[in-house]
């Protein structure tokens, strides 16, 4: 009977409950219900001509409360396809109120049932991540942001059509490129934005004007200033947000140091928000620019004002770049601790995870993403603020703190270097590095002076080696790091196709005259370089690849002497306006040298320049004049130094690029490369002490004017009849006249040691990736004749160990400071070939091909390639046989060697193998000798 009324009970309480239940649950969806009607509600009255804003917040509010009170029963039921929407549209509300942080919260609770068991396509979530970055973006905590609009990213990828709000998303992308300095990349995204947008967008014209704005701010930072002047132009005809076009205007102005006109722009602008700190700073640096200091001040105390009324002692940017401008101008007045002091307080304004208030100490590391430019500029100007505060009292801490603040200044330049996934931004990043990079040299040496001690001529070392050729050390470094790492071979068959396709659209935009093919051709060049931003991101992750991962490039002075053999000296030269500096180094020494110069010591070098690319002959003189004016300033110095070396690594800076050494000529009236052979080194972070093996390596050779010239639409292209000279008779597969085309090239590039094309080139100074190898044309289209540099670029070239570029100009073109020619030659270092020898000026074709077919011959007999290209050289100066007119500087110093440095080998091994076969016939001749005089003895017995 109990246990009858028990189950009873039981029953009742579980129909009970289940009523509850049920009545619980229709509840919450009839709320539910209502939340989503008010939310609908209040963001459809946004978009009416009769907008309320009091009503909206009333509605917005109403919507929130029912929606947190709907949350814990369902919670409670695990109803999770609900949940999410209330979580999501919680966040949104909570985001409308600027309740940041509990914004977030719900944001991230939304994305959390992502894993759950519910009906919901990904696309549902593309919108909570999207927005969890944008709170994340809008509290300047970028590293969390990307994260979240990458994820966003990746859902959006799996659409082919783009997910509502797709472009607020590429927009905060570029938004985040271009925080981080990475300008070209920033405009892709921009751009991306506004080819999504649809008119039909309720906030259309207002996210118009501001995609074009961003994208103008961006051509503004990549120097591209006409084009950013020509959309504000066109802004202005909208009549629109005239405050932004004006004050763009300004800015572009300001960058072209037109600072009456900036002022002009400036004075149109009426901002009543925090915007107005940025404009008070940017007059203040236009009347920074025009030295009025006293109206300076002014503005720059008003920006502060600002900063106080708005940001209530938050970190941001451009309180940061007033204490930075208002330090640069005390630093002018000479009120150098005052200086120092706002520089640091900068310093803290732009890296998030800082706050040292010692002005002696800098960050010491570096993570996340931040205005990178702005802190660099601040690090490089307290440095110079104690410099100049030690020069005026002598305290050597001061200096000390100088150069220390210049360590941490590249070191976060480095770091930011790595963190690029384009040459374009690196190469961005090394202008404004380069601005900076001889002080720190002259402050190291300083204090060596001072101190005498070692570490400081080290710093010196480090500094001039951190200036050279870093992006192509960096990429190097990463090639060699993403194979040792990554097995897929798929992700780098994806970045080949994706770098081909940008390359082959490039040269036919190049090419295109009709504006609305063009612009098609822009934007899918933009698409690709986007989804090549993400391939070589996915790439950095497989391998680990990260700024903090990669290692230090620059190899100690130890490790360099223990690198070189004793016949080998290295020489890295450092360029300023008033002084050449030397830093050598020998397997037991080293030195360094200072040498003033002046504005003759540069017209020398050009004029040598010039006469040596005149093939007349009639500069004969002046050559040997300059030759050996410039031998006293960059050899003498050292001479005693190198005196036993029989080689020189040299490591040339800036216009030294332009300048073949083989030609300087000392007191004996002797050229350099009679007493050295010489290898070119970009930097002695390429150097390597693993073997190279030449001679055992077959050569692909191509020569496809033996017999016939070519002219196409633009120029025309002699015949070269000595270059058959050049490749006759050399082992492996060689390619003439009609067979040395393009597509044999590229079919056989990586599948030789040796790689020699005998052949014309075209350099492009303006546009050097449009530089070209001219192949044998196919049915005279000139486009599938010619290799560009750009192609050039995304070759594989890692199993060819050496370059021969008998062609005109392979070795020169745009000079880049700080990181060299952007040369021929050099696009084949970036393709992975250790070594190159290339040609500074157009060849003489009879006199190359003397020097060429004897460096094979030396080459085959092991020696190293710039010991066989000395001894090819110093051949034809001695061979009393040859026109005396080819023993012209202009025709045989055109040839250089660069590369990979390899130390004394094999290079006279051929000499030890006859010695060796020598000794065995000897041992066997005395042996027999002496067997034969034994016998008859035995004979006897």
């Amino acid at each position: 009977m109990i246990r009858s009324i028990s189950l009873l009970t039981f029953i009742f309480l579980l129909l009970f409950s289940f009523s509850q239940n049920k009545e619980s649950v229709e509840k919450y969806d009839a709320d539910y219900t209502k939340a989503d009607l008010l939310f609908n509600k209040a963001e459809n009255l946004s978009q009416k001509a009769n907008y309320n804003e009091e009503l909206e917040e009333k509605l917005n509010k109403e919507a929130l409360n029912l929606f947190l009170t709907i949350i814990p029963a369902a919670e409670k039921n695990k109803d999770d396809s609900l949940l999410f929407h209330c979580y999501y549209k919680t966040g949104i509300l909570y985001h409308y109120f600027d309740s940041l942080n509990r914004a977030l919260e719900y944001y991230k609770r939304a994305i959390n049932q992502q894993g759950k068991n519910i009906s919901l396509a990904d696309s549902f979530f593309f919108k909570p991540y999207l927005f969890a970055g944008s709170v994340y973006y809008n509290t300047e905590k970028f590293d969390s942001s990307l994260f979240y609009y990458q994820q966003a990213n990746l859902i959006l990828n799996k659409y082919s059509t783009p997910l509502q709000e797709s472009q607020r998303l590429y927009n905060r992308l570029g938004a985040i490129y271009f925080e981080t300095g990475n300008y070209k990349q920033a405009k892709n995204y921009f751009e991306k934005a506004l080819s999504v947008l649809e008119p039909g967008n309720p906030f259309y014209k207002e996210f118009l004007f501001n995609y074009k704005n961003n994208i103008a701010s961006a051509q503004i930072k990549l120097d591209e200033y006409s084009e950013a002047f020509a959309i504000y132009q066109s802004m202005l005809k909208e009549k629109i947000n005239r405050n932004e076009i004006f004050h763009n205007l300004g800015q572009i102005s300001l960058a072209q140091n037109k600072n009456t006109d900036a002022l002009n722009y400036f004075n149109q602008v009426n901002y009543n928000d925090n915007r107005k700190q940025m404009l008070l700073n940017d007059v203040g640096h236009a009347f920074y620019n025009l030295k009025k200091y006293d109206s300076a001040n002014f503005y720059f105390k008003l920006s502060e004002s600002e900063n106080t009324k708005w940001n209530n002692d938050r970190k941001n940017n451009q309180h940061g770049i007033n204490l930075r401008y208002t330090a640069t101008l005390l630093n002018e007045e000479r009120k150098y601790e005052e200086a120092v002091y706002n520089f640091h307080l900068a310093i803290i304004q732009f890296d998030n995870d800082y706050n040292e208030k010692d002005i002696y100490k800098n960050p010491e590391s570096y993570s996340g993403i931040f205005s990178y430019i702005n802190l660099f500029n601040a690090l490089t100007g307290k440095a110079l603020a104690f410099e100049n505060w030690h020069n005026k009292d002598k305290d050597q801490k001061k200096l000390e703190a100088s150069l220390n603040t210049y360590h941490a200044a590249f070191k976060l330049a480095d770091y930011v270097e790595r963190s690029y996934n384009s040459d374009e931004a690196r190469l961005f990043l090394n202008k404004i590095k380069y601005i900076a990079h001889n002080k720190p040299i002259a402050i190291s040496l300083q204090l060596y002076e001072l101190t005498n001690e070692k570490k400081y001529l080290e710093d010196a070392y480090y500094f001039d080696q951190l200036n050279k050729a870093s992006l192509l050390s960096l990429n190097t470094e990463e090639t060699s790091l993403r194979k040792k790492s990554i097995k897929d071979s798929s992700l780098f068959q994806k970045e080949t196709i994706f770098k081909t396709s940008i390359t082959r659209l490039s040269l036919k935009a190049a090419r295109t005259t009709d504006s609305l093919q063009l612009q098609q051709l822009k934007s899918s060049i933009r698409d690709l370089e986007i989804e090549l931003g993400k391939v070589i991101e996915n790439i950095n992750a497989s391998a680990s690849l990260s700024a903090t991962h990669l290692s230090n490039r620059i190899p100690s002075v130890d490790r360099v002497k223990k690198i070189l053999d004793e016949n080998t000296a290295l020489l890295s030269y450092h360029l300023s306006e008033t002084e050449i500096i030397i830093f050598g180094i020998t397997k037991n020494s080293f030195f360094h040298y200072r040498n003033p110069i002046n504005t003759i010591f540069y017209q020398r070098m050009d004029s040598l320049h010039k006469m040596l690319n005149n093939s007349s002959g009639v500069f004969r003189n002046q050559i040997a004049v300059f030759s050996a004016e410039l031998y006293s300033y960059l050899i003498t110095p050292v001479q005693l130094k190198i005196s036993s070396a029989k080689r020189l690594v040299i490591i040339p800076d800036d216009e030294l690029h332009y300048l073949p050494f083989d030609v300087l000529i000392d007191s004996e009236k002797k050229y350099l490369i009679e007493k050295f052979s010489i290898q070119y080194l970009y930097s002695t972070t390429l150097l390597s002490d693993k073997k190279q093996t030449l001679n055992d390596q077959g050569t692909l050779a191509f020569a496809p004017f033996t017999n016939r010239s070519f002219t196409d639409s633009t120029i025309s292209f002699s015949r070269l009849p000595e270059t058959q000279k050049e490749i006759s008779n050399l082992a492996g597969e060689s390619f003439v006249d009609s067979s040395a085309t393009k597509t044999n090239f590229l079919l056989k590039a990586n599948s030789q040691g040796i790689l020699h094309l005998a052949t014309h080139a075209q350099l492009n100074n303006e546009k050097p990736m449009q530089s070209f190898i001219v192949f044998y044309p196919s049915q005279n289209d000139s486009t599938d004749s010619k290799l560009y540099a750009q192609e050039i670029y995304n070759l594989r070239l890692d199993s060819t160990r050496l370059i021969i570029l008998s062609a005109c100009e392979t070795g020169t073109g745009q000079l880049i400071k700080g990181e060299g020619l952007m040369s021929l030659s050099r696009a084949f270092s970036f393709a992975g070939c250790p070594n190159v020898i290339t040609s500074l000026w157009k060849a003489n074709d009879q006199s190359t091909a003397i020097i060429v077919s004897k460096l094979h011959t030396y080459l085959s007999r092991g020696f190293a390639p710039d010991m066989a290209l000395q001894k090819a050289k110093t051949d034809l100066l001695h061979n009393t046989s040859i026109d005396p007119r080819l023993k012209q500087p202009n025709y045989w110093a055109h040839l250089v060697s660069v590369g990979n440095y390899d130390p004394i080998r094999h290079g006279l091994k051929w000499r030890w193998v006859a010695i060796g076969t020598i000794v065995l016939m000897l041992v066997y001749y005395f042996t027999k000798k002496t067997t034969t005089k034994k016998l008859p003895d035995s004979r006897n017995n």
